[in-house]
């Protein structure tokens, strides 16, 4: 039988999006283009290292950045920066994996406090 956690970073936040739509969230992530050279690049501007996914409802206080990660991903500097910085602003910033599937199917679909 497959391991169910190993899946690839993409198929994990299909998931995620495919939860986070089920639950009324609107969802942002900016897909990374192959540039001439056969490059593959996300074209921004500003620092490097933001989350794969945005994802808010209107609800107060319904604002989630996640950063997705495969069973031994490992996350980069600019992205710990960026997950530090978004929590200390008093954001919800996570570091989701898919042994966290339970955690984020339950946070996705709690209502916000009234």
């Amino acid at each position: 039988m497959p391991n169910p956690l190993a899946v690839s970073e993409s198929s994990f936040q299909s998931q995620v999006i495919h939860l986070a739509k089920l639950y009324g969230w609107r969802v942002m992530h900016a897909r990374p283009a192959q540039i001439r050279s056969g490059r593959w690049v996300t074209p921004i501007t500003g620092d490097a290292g933001f989350p794969d996914l945005v994802l808010a409802r209107p609800y107060p206080g319904d604002l989630i950045f996640a950063e997705l990660k495969r069973p031994g991903g490992r996350i980069s500097d600019g992205q710990r920066v960026w997950l530090d910085a978004l929590a200390r602003a008093g954001a919800e910033a996570y570091l989701w994996e898919p042994k966290d599937l339970k955690q984020i199917t339950n946070r996705l679909s709690r209502k916000a406090q009234q």
